[in-house]
């Protein structure tokens, strides 16, 4: 800020003490009147503060480990931008001096990096800056960035270097939207594809679109799988050979045109690129979990949690692996009593797995508390282990739990329904559960599963029993209901729901 800067902003604190002493009734508070005035600018920046990131609760631990493990794992190229997103975490958690810390960090990273538009992408952490200092009440520093970003703007005013300062503006944005919440995909999708608009053949940005259209792909659980992505990842591998997700998620596209055999090949270039990157690790174990390559997937998630031990993500996904090899065991224990071999083995397998299930689970919910899915794969698990009075409880416990989504409540009395129906062998209670599901009117794989098994639970009651009353008032309940759906890509819903885009 200038010497004519901070002597405006000083004779405005004169001229308001001065009305104040000259005994105006009115309260006038120049302060006041500063603030709001410098509010109102700070709305008009393209930043963190202003991009509309909090339309969904955010999971700021889970967004907080991931750049973390991008910076300790990953290129340093564009750290300065994950330290961006850092500090609007610590915003978030009203840790105002780490996240000045944090922009400092981005500002000296920029400077380590050789680039030829150093001042358009200062734009963003000057932004930011100023909304940091103005939550933090120092009114000047807050003018004092408010005004670096107004110099660089003006410097980048006209084409073609106004061209400059968009594509760091669009990138930046998506990346953090892609970063901060997944189902922002949408919106990190537009981002990319006009910053490609002013350079289609930038590495980084090609990986960024390609892997928030895959990102799309796998949040439209009742759609077939698109193919959109494919080929964007293809191109994004080809144009930046060093970009381990972008191969990651190509291996797992192939796997999804059931190609696995290549996918395989880009899995394991990409595990073979970065050994130790607990984010790609988790995707690599979904790849391998999927081809039922359990007790790989199982080694390479145990690699993971080494390296980022109170991760309740991996410790889930540990837990899906060994509710695979459950049932693994299972059908081959039911092959081996069939051919009159011995199954005490199997027996003591399966124990094992369920074991070491419900330990991984409970490591999930005690590092996330409020890891809704964890938390009902958890309640399934008691009831595999004939731990029925845990299970209950913990039923019960999701149910009280607040800012329960509308699918999440669906996935729960899914859950609750199957196991009352298999397990306690409860009739009433597991019908109950069915008909909460049916009443939430959002088209998702758990209601349409629950209007499977429910027409099955109500044709087998009748079958028993034509005129059973609570046969026939259950099916006419479920005629009652509006199943205009569309088709799910759904190969098979378990009662313990499977989270697979939990990243």
């Amino acid at each position: 800020m200038t010497g004519s800067d901070k002597y405006r902003l000083s004779c405005w604190f004169i001229r308001g003490s001065q009305a104040f002493r000259a005994g105006h009734h009115t309260e006038f508070n120049m302060s006041d009147v500063l603030k709001k005035s410098l509010k109102s600018r700070l709305t008009k920046l393209q930043c963190h503060f202003t991009w509309n990131l909090l339309d969904e609760e955010p999971d700021i631990a889970k967004v907080k480990d991931r750049l973390y493990d991008q910076i300790a794992f990953l290129d340093a190229t564009f750290k300065y931008r994950i330290y961006n997103i850092l500090a609007y975490t610590s915003y978030l958690n009203e840790d105002y001096e780490e996240a000045t810390a944090y922009l400092h960090k981005a500002e000296e990273q920029l400077q380590e990096i050789e680039t030829q538009d150093t001042y358009a992408k200062s734009v963003i952490i000057y932004a930011n800056y100023a909304w940091i200092f103005y939550h933090r009440n120092h009114i000047i520093k807050a003018y004092m960035y408010l005004k670096k970003v107004r110099e660089i703007r003006e410097q980048y005013e006209f084409p073609p270097k106004e061209n400059a300062l968009l594509f760091e503006m669009y990138s930046e944005k998506g990346f953090c939207l892609l970063t901060f919440h997944g189902r922002h995909s949408e919106r990190a999708k537009e981002c990319f594809k006009k910053a490609l608009d002013l350079d289609p053949e930038n590495p980084e940005l090609n990986s960024s679109y390609a892997i928030a259209v895959f990102k799309l792909e796998g949040y439209n659980c009742l759609k077939k799988p698109l193919d959109e992505s494919f080929p964007l990842l293809k191109q994004a591998a080809q144009i930046n050979p060093k970009d381990t997700v972008v191969k990651v998620f190509l291996g797992l596209k192939y796997q999804d045109l059931n190609n696995s055999k290549e996918g395989l090949r880009f899995i394991e270039d990409a595990l073979h690129g970065t050994p130790e990157f607990p984010y790609l690790l988790s995707y690599v174990a979904k790849f391998y979990r999927r081809e039922k390559m359990t007790d790989e997937a199982i080694l390479v998630l145990n690699e993971a949690t080494r390296l980022n031990p109170t991760s309740s993500h991996l410790h889930h996904q540990l837990a899906q692996c060994y509710k695979k090899k459950m049932t693994a065991l299972k059908n081959s224990a039911r092959k081996a009593k069939l051919q009159a071999q011995c199954t005490r083995a199997y027996t003591e397998d399966i124990a094992d797995a369920v074991a070491s299930a419900i330990f991984h689970l409970e490591k999930a919910t005690e590092y996330k508390p409020t890891f809704v899915t964890a938390h009902i794969a958890l309640a399934c698990m008691y009831g595999r282990a004939k731990q029925y009075q845990k299970a209950d409880e913990r039923f019960h416990q999701i149910l009280t739990m607040g800012n329960l989504t509308q699918e999440e409540k669906q996935d729960l009395h899914l859950n609750w329904a199957q196991y009352e129906q298999y397990k306690t062998n409860c009739q009433s209670e597991s019908i109950k559960h069915y008909k909460e599901v049916l009443l939430i009117k959002c088209p998702t794989i758990f209601r349409e599963f629950a209007l499977q098994q429910s027409k099955s639970l109500a044709e087998e009651i009748l079958t028993k029993n034509q005129f059973n009353d609570t046969g026939i008032d259950f099916l006419d309940f479920i005629h009652e209901q509006d199943f205009i759906l569309p088709k799910s890509a759904m190969n098979d819903v378990p009662y313990e729901h499977n989270s697979e885009n939990e990243e």
